[in-house]
Parts: structure tokens; C-alpha cells; sequence
């Protein structure tokens, strides 16, 4: 099988500019300090998939802050573009213009994402031109494509934000005559009741001892409504 890359999105957790719809509910400093700790444990869940992700960062200028938040031994991306769907639509072809044959993309708020399912995207996007995994509410946490396959109108037109952008995003990708193979569903992190959620499954056992596990037990105030705290672990540096 063709090699097959993995990028990981990840933006500057600065308190206010990251997890917004969370932060209304628990506070910026929370909301950043746990995207921190979602980060990492997307990564540990990469190692021990013996995966090594391409970190593609916003905003464009920080990759010193990267380097030193996430370590050196990551490839990093800059993202690029004025919006989301642009960003995503250049990341995908700037790594096929740097030769890559088969690219996934990960979000990074679905700390507690099983290896498995990214051993799934790959074995899909071996079979069909595109891949896609969606979560609960509508959207989806992981899209692929062949070189030769992407489909960048994939992320033109979309209602973003609202349940219907898996639906509109398969119907470009099959639109333009691709293949695409559907993961299972999987739930992200978008606001409180969304963390409460992750609290209570508590998930595998390793993610039991993960980061993120970690951080709510040290700050139970986090997961009830009126225990928000301007505090938080992450420093804008």
C-alpha cells in the first residue's frame, strides 16, 4: 500500500482565540488550557499508532511558538488562507505539490479519537479516492484524499457550523465522481455539554490517563455550568 500522510490541525491555544463555543461555557482559560491537553492527546494516540502527523499550525507566523510548544520532532505546515475551507483546501494541495500520495486530516478536538479509526482511514483511502469521518452533530473530524482525487469544491459552499456539512461535503466529493468510503461516527468537543459527555464515557483506558482526563479531575469546577474560572494552564508566548 502507498504511504499515507496524516496531518494534524492545530491552532495557537491562546485564551479567547481557540474552543469559543466551549470557553462560553467554562471560561477562555479552561477552554484553551483543555485544547492543550486535547493536542496531546491526539498525539499520544498518533505514537502509539506509530504514526508520525505533519503539524499544520495557525495563524502562518507562529512556528517558532509550534516548535516549542509541540517539539522538533513533528514535520510542520503552515496553514494558509483567509478562512477554514480555504486553509483546508491549501493544506491538501500543498502536500500533494511536496509529492505526498495519499493525505488525511485530523481536527483537534476529539481528544479521546481511538488509533483504530486512523488505521481505518487508511485502509479506506487504500480502497476509495476519498475518506471521511463524521461526527455526531453533523460534521466530521477526519477527511482524506488520493493525489489525483482531491476535490477542492469539497469545501466550497458548505454550510459550515450547522449539521448539515457531512451531508453537503459527500455530496461534492460524489458529485465530482470519487469514491468515498464513511468511518464511524465519532464525537467532538464543542461546548460544555459536549466535554460533560466525554467525562462521563471516560472512554479506553488510556485515555482514562490522558491529559485531558487529568485536567478534570484536577479542576472539577470545569464541568458544571456555573464553575467557569478565568484560569487555565496555557500562556500565549
Amino acid at each position: 500500500m502507498k504511504p499515507t500522510d496524516f496531518v494534524l490541525l492545530v491552532k495557537r491555544p491562546a485564551p479567547g482565540r481557540v474552543k469559543r463555543r466551549l470557553a462560553e461555557g467554562i471560561g477562555p482559560g479552561h477552554a484553551s488550557a483543555l485544547y492543550e491537553t486535547f493536542v496531546a492527546d491526539i498525539l499520544a494516540t498518533f505514537a502509539r499508532a506509530r504514526v508520525v502527523p505533519t503539524i499544520c499550525y495557525h495563524p502562518p507566523g507562529a512556528a517558532a511558538f509550534f516548535r516549542r510548544w509541540l517539539g522538533d520532532g513533528h514535520r510542520f505546515l503552515a496553514q494558509k488562507g483567509l478562512d477554514h475551507p480555504g486553509r483546508l483546501s491549501r493544506a491538501f494541495e500543498d502536500l500533494f505539490a511536496r509529492g505526498s500520495e495519499r493525505v488525511i486530516i485530523v481536527a483537534s478536538d476529539n481528544p479521546d479519537l481511538p488509533g483504530g479509526i486512523l488505521r481505518k482511514a487508511r485502509e479506506a483511502l487504500g480502497k476509495n479516492e476519498a475518506v471521511i469521518g463524521p461526527t455526531l452533530d453533523g460534521g466530521y473530524y477526519l477527511i482524506g484524499f488520493r493525489a489525483g482525487s482531491f476535490v477542492p469544491g469539497a469545501f466550497s459552499g458548505i454550510d459550515w457550523s450547522t449539521p448539515r456539512v457531512l451531508g453537503q461535503t459527500v455530496a461534492r466529493v460524489r458529485d465530482a465522481g470519487r469514491s468515498v468510503a464513511v468511518l464511524p461516527r465519532w464525537s467532538d468537543v464543542d461546548n460544555l455539554e459536549d466535554l460533560q459527555a466525554l467525562a462521563s464515557r471516560g472512554g479506553a483506558p488510556a485515555f482514562r490517563r490522558s491529559a485531558t482526563m487529568e485536567y478534570l479531575r484536577e479542576h472539577p469546577e470545569v464541568l458544571n455550568r456555573d464553575g467557569r474560572e478565568k484560569g487555565g494552564r496555557v500562556k500565549d508566548a
